[in-house]
């Protein structure tokens, strides 16, 4: 291929939407976000993603003005699947997975849904999965729902509204969806029997160019080819970064409004469902073990909105002495500990300032994901990439919780939207060398951590067989 002179990246978080610039080098040049749009609908909330769309084709005029715009990149969250008409318009609106389905749908769902050794996949709290969201549009809109014709998670479905061809993609397919049979790659019963197998859209390699930009969005003084990539699920772009970076047997730790650990070499027959492990699927098609814990949205709930720029090691030892421990779980999702979701409370002193509440939110969510890491047997070099990669508390205690493992810290600060920058570069299944800066995490020397861990882990282990 025509090397690009420019990579833009379009990542669809579902807190923020970034447009990002890369040189060929894979250097951020420019960066642009908006908070992502969601509203509640007549059955469900839903995702707007008009405002984002609209709001993605001005940047990359913008974008293509500080330096050429050959390839497009999509990203998006995994937990979003898209429901088109024949003629490429919306069937049902797109579905947030923060949606709460009624008892009777959850019922339903359950006694029908993939077993874990078809999906590696477990039942999720509200609609995370792609099968649930589908099932539920089935039964909520079922004559606008009927009128299905292309099925294609989001990043694809933002592609093909730039420009591209409507197609899936396996990284994004084979996340948390309940759509794929994990041992064949090919659609599961519960897609065959709903009638959807037929529906998806054709796959393609995440890198594949699928279309290029519409006119409407290149205005009359684009200077870039302006190719659209197929795209890809953003966890599993953050995963390729550090692929693509020469790093070998090393657990990722993708960190934001989740927290997922990507292992390069745990095995998913291995994984445990109570527990939140699954194995998604990487861009070259490789199954991967993960855990997961919903640590963003436990550290915001737990730290009353304090950032975790306010938490600090000599309040961390104070927490320590006065006993203070947070218990599992402050959302609906308990994580590795099961059984305990929205059972979360705090045992002790309670937190007053904001230093404290930040300090325990980050103690909290080091031992959680230190238990989701013993879930899935890490036993090499750990890497925290996004916003905890900047939490020393957090950093610091995790390293002192993982004895015979080293931790990092990422120094860089679009671990996603540059792992999806790498697609940019790449006509077939060859990854570009590109350096990961990381900085080592210093175990903290907090006295009575291994105490303090043991105690918390005997209180968890009672919660959760409560």
């Amino acid at each position: 291929m025509t090397a690009p002179r420019g990579i833009a990246v379009v990542d669809v978080g579902h807190t923020n939407t970034k447009v990002l610039l890369f040189s060929p080098q894979l250097e951020v040049l420019a960066e642009r976000k908006m908070t992502s749009t969601h509203r509640q609908g007549a059955h469900y909330s839903e995702i707007d993603t008009e405002p984002m769309i609209a709001f993605a084709g001005a940047v990359l005029r913008e974008m293509d003005a500080i330096l050429p715009v050959d390839r497009i990149v999509t990203s998006a969250h995994g937990a979003c699947i898209v429901s088109l008409k024949a003629d490429g318009t919306l069937a049902v609106p797109i579905m947030d997975y923060m949606s709460n389905p009624p008892p009777d749908i959850l019922a339903a769902y359950t006694a029908v849904s993939p077993s874990f050794a078809e999906t590696y996949s477990p039942q999720l709290p509200l609609a995370l999965l792609h099968g649930m969201q589908l099932f539920w549009q089935a039964r909520a809109l079922p004559e606008d729902f009927a009128r299905t014709a292309t099925i294609l998670p989001l990043m694809q479905y933002v592609a093909m509204r730039l420009g591209g061809r409507a197609v899936s993609e396996i990284s994004a397919m084979g996340c948390q969806s309940h759509l794929l049979d994990l041992n064949s790659f090919g659609p599961t019963k519960l897609a065959v029997a709903e009638g959807w197998a037929g529906k998806y859209a054709p796959l393609a390699k995440a890198w594949e160019i699928i279309g290029t930009l519409k006119p409407e969005f290149r205005g009359d003084s684009f200077r870039g080819r302006a190719e659209i990539a197929a795209g890809v699920h953003d966890s599993n772009a953050n995963f390729l970064r550090y692929l693509a970076s020469g790093v070998e047997h090393f657990t990722l730790l993708s960190t934001g409004t989740w927290i997922i650990g990507f292992d390069s070499d745990a095995a998913i027959t291995g994984l445990d469902p109570a527990r939140d492990t699954v194995a998604n699927i990487s861009v070259l098609g490789r199954p991967v073990a993960c855990c997961r814990f919903f640590g963003g949205k436990e550290f915001e709930v737990l730290s009353g909105g304090a950032p975790g720029q306010a938490a600090s090691l000599t309040c961390a030892a104070a927490l320590l002495a006065a006993g203070t421990l947070a218990l599992p779980s402050f959302t609906d999702s308990g994580g590795p500990v099961p059984r305990t979701a929205l059972k979360g409370h705090i045992v002790g002193p309670a937190p007053q300032s904001a230093e404290e509440r930040a300090t325990l939110a980050s103690l909290y969510c080091a031992l959680m994901v230190s238990e989701s890491l013993d879930v899935i047997g890490s036993r090499h070099d750990v890497i925290v990439d996004g916003p905890f990669s900047q939490n020393d508390v957090f950093l610091a205690v995790l390293a002192g919780l993982r004895h015979g493992q080293r931790v990092f810290a990422s120094e860089l600060k679009d671990g996603t939207a540059a792992g999806a920058a790498c697609l940019g570069l790449m006509d077939d299944s060859t990854l570009p060398r590109m350096t990961a800066a990381m900085r080592t995490v210093e175990p903290a020397a907090l006295p009575g951590l291994p105490a303090y861990q043991d105690n918390w882990k005997q209180l968890t282990r009672s919660l959760s067989h409560a």
